[in-house]
């Protein structure tokens, strides 16, 4: 299994040549910066400049911090404890942002990443708190998961060591695949009391920055997406959900540093009102998403009490912003941004599990809809990957219901529905939720093969 090797993770040859297939294309994109020396030092001063704050923000926000990037970056630069929060998330920020800080240093050093490092960077990341820098001696429980990381020091520094072994034996394999195993396989060890996901986190970007791409960030609204990848990947040592994860990080951070190197647009009064206009534009479509799925979750309660069955929706906080609702409103590709993922089940019937996430309009929806409203993001749906990567594919025929859901700003409670047969209806929200759901139901009673669907 490639340069997996060596550590308690395994790719199928499937999941493999896609992996390597998406990892070159991000490789190709890093070396045209090198050679047409585009990263400029003003160029990294603006892009990691604009990203300083927010990446410590997120990063402890996944902890528990309750502080904005705004606060944060007033906690860090005036050391002032911001009233109504936790004075210890400001603590929290002032020692992220100088281990972060600290990783532009390391990352210029020949060494790989090694123990000796990783203890640097958490006795930066805890300050002066217990256990900074020691790895414990004692059994941890991480909360929401159901593994048991090891519980003596002799076996935390067993596994630590092997996990520096694989780093050190492995100093030509690809950085995004040091970045998901180091990553993973930290999260796995959990070798210190607290801060060991910072400290993981932190650790990625140390290997990304060292191989000349930029740093990346998960946010706190990706959370249970990170948590569940993290989970998969303690259980049978499955990484497709985590590289799936870090693939669309990876393509957000590189486009973020291509528009970073453009060069700066002035101030424009009429581009900021366009903008405030989007805003309120993106509020009214998350409200009707919302809107849509509470309906959803009471048509299934409903219909499934009479069949002794069970359902969850899981919501992704905050899945679509501003900056991707406007690429997607002019008909731009956006990274797969998941909104919600259904899970059904009825006694002795196979279970079945449906992810809706956002893209741009069809063409056929996008001219239907053209002299109404000129563009916007529509729902799609994806079915679980019976060969592991990616975790998710497209699959328009088990799709519920319709193929493509989208709702425009003057059009109240309904939504525009794409049938299978590629026809497009109007149709109110709560007759929407109904036909979706006994979709839904019937293909758990009559089911089909799931086998073959259309790759995102």
């Amino acid at each position: 299994m490639f340069e997996l090797n060596g550590s308690p993770y395994s790719l199928n040859d499937n999941v493999t040549e896609k992996l390597l297939e998406e990892i070159h294309q991000l490789e190709k994109r890093v070396d045209l910066f090198r050679h047409q020396g585009i990263l400029t030092a003003k160029t990294l001063k603006r892009f990691y400049g604009e990203k300083r704050f927010e990446q410590v923000a997120e990063s402890n926000a996944i902890e528990g911090s309750t502080l904005s990037v705004g606060e944060t970056e007033l906690a860090v630069l005036k050391g002032v404890t911001i009233t109504g929060h936790d004075p210890g998330y400001t603590r929290d920020a002032i020692s992220l942002d100088k281990a972060l800080q600290r990783l532009g240093k390391l990352a210029q050093e020949p060494t790989l990443t090694n123990i000796e490092q990783l203890k640097e960077i958490h006795e930066l990341i805890l300050g002066d708190r217990k256990g900074s820098g020691l790895f414990r001696n004692q059994p941890v429980l991480i909360r929401g998961s159901h593994h048991l990381p090891p519980k003596t020091w002799q076996e935390v520094m067993a596994q630590i060591e092997d996990w520096e072994k694989w780093s050190l034996d492995n100093a030509n394999t690809s950085a995004i695949i040091r970045t998901v195993v180091l990553h993973a396989w930290l999260a796995h060890i959990h070798p210190f009391i607290d801060g060991n996901g910072r400290c993981a986190r932190a650790i990625s970007n140390l290997e990304l920055i060292r191989a000349g791409y930029p740093s990346i960030i998960i946010k706190k609204k990706e959370r249970d997406r990170y948590i569940d990848a993290i989970s998969r990947s303690d259980s049978g040592g499955d990484l497709s959900d985590f590289f799936e994860l870090f693939l669309s990080k990876v393509n957000n951070s590189l486009t973020g540093l291509e528009l970073s190197a453009k060069e700066a647009q002035s101030y424009s009064p009429t581009q900021e009102k366009l903008r405030r206009v989007q805003e309120k534009r993106l509020n009214i479509w998350h409200t009707s998403v919302t809107l849509l799925i509470k309906l959803i979750e009471h048509e299934l309660e409903s219909i499934l009490s009479d069949l002794k069955g069970k359902s969850h929706i899981k919501v992704f906080e905050e899945p679509l912003e501003l900056d991707d609702y406007i690429k997607l409103c002019s008909g731009s590709n956006v990274p797969m941004t998941w909104s919600f993922i259904i899970n059904i089940s009825i006694p002795s019937l196979e279970p079945l599990e449906r992810l809706a996430w956002f893209g741009h309009r069809s063409t056929a929806m996008y001219q239907h809809l053209r002299h109404r409203e000129e563009g916007g993001p529509s729902i799609f749906w994806s079915i679980k990957n019976s060969q592991d990567y990616p975790p998710w594919i497209r699959n328009d025929k088990f799709s519920p219901e319709y193929i493509e859901l989208t709702t425009i700003q003057s059009s109240g409670d309904e939504w525009y529905a794409m049938n299978k047969d590629g026809t497009i209806e109007r149709v109110q929200t709560i007759q929407l939720a109904k036909k979706m759901t006994n979709d839904l139901v019937n293909q758990i009673i009559t089911p089909q093969s799931c086998r073959v669907g259309k790759v995102l």
